[in-house]
C-alpha cells in the first residue's frame, strides 16, 4: 500500500505542490468518526478538512489552499471536488481504481513513494495535466471537466 504520495495544485501562474500521506486509522477516525458515510461529509467541512489536511498535508496547506480558490474563483467548485476526493481515496488506497482522478485536472496525484523511498511519477503524468490545457477542457458555466475530449 502507497504511504505517500506528492500533490500538485495548477494555478494560472504556479503550480503548487505538496507531500500528503496516508493516516493510520485510528488517527482518520479520530477525527472524522468510525463511520465513513459520515467521514464523506464531515470532509465537505472546513473544521474537520483543515483537522485533515493538517494531520495528511501541513498546518498551513488549508490557508494556502483558501488563497489559490480566491485568486482561482472561476474554478473553484472543481479545485475543492478534486481535493476532497484525492484526500478520500489516497487513504483508503482507492485512488488507483478511480479513472477520474487519472486525467488531467486541476489537483491531482503526480508521484508516490516507493518501498525503498524514492518518489516515482505516476504513468498517466503527461503534457495535459497542464493550467491552460485543463481549463481548455472545463466548462466555465457548469464547472465541470467536459470529459468527451480526454
Amino acid at each position: 500500500m502507497i504511504m505517500r504520495y506528492k500533490m500538485k495544485i495548477l494555478t494560472k501562474n504556479k503550480t503548487y505542490e505538496y507531500p500528503l500521506r496516508v493516516l493510520p486509522v485510528y488517527e482518520w477516525d479520530k477525527v472524522l468518526g468510525f463511520n465513513q458515510n459520515d467521514a464523506i461529509s464531515k470532509l465537505n467541512e472546513v473544521k474537520y478538512l483543515r483537522e485533515i489536511t493538517s494531520l495528511m498535508i501541513s498546518s498551513k496547506f488549508l490557508d494556502e489552499f483558501y488563497a489559490i480558490l480566491d485568486a482561482n474563483r472561476e474554478f473553484i467548485s472543481y479545485y475543492k471536488d478534486y481535493l476532497v476526493a484525492i484526500i478520500y481515496t489516497a487513504q483508503f488506497n482507492t485512488f488507483h481504481m478511480d479513472n477520474d482522478l487519472k486525467k488531467p485536472a486541476l489537483v491531482y496525484l503526480s508521484e508516490y513513494e516507493n518501498n525503498v523511498g524514492d518518489f516515482i511519477t505516476f504513468e498517466y503524468i503527461n503534457d495535459n495535466f497542464d493550467y491552460a490545457k485543463v481549463t481548455a477542457l472545463l466548462t466555465p458555466n457548469f464547472n465541470e471537466l467536459d470529459t468527451s475530449q480526454c
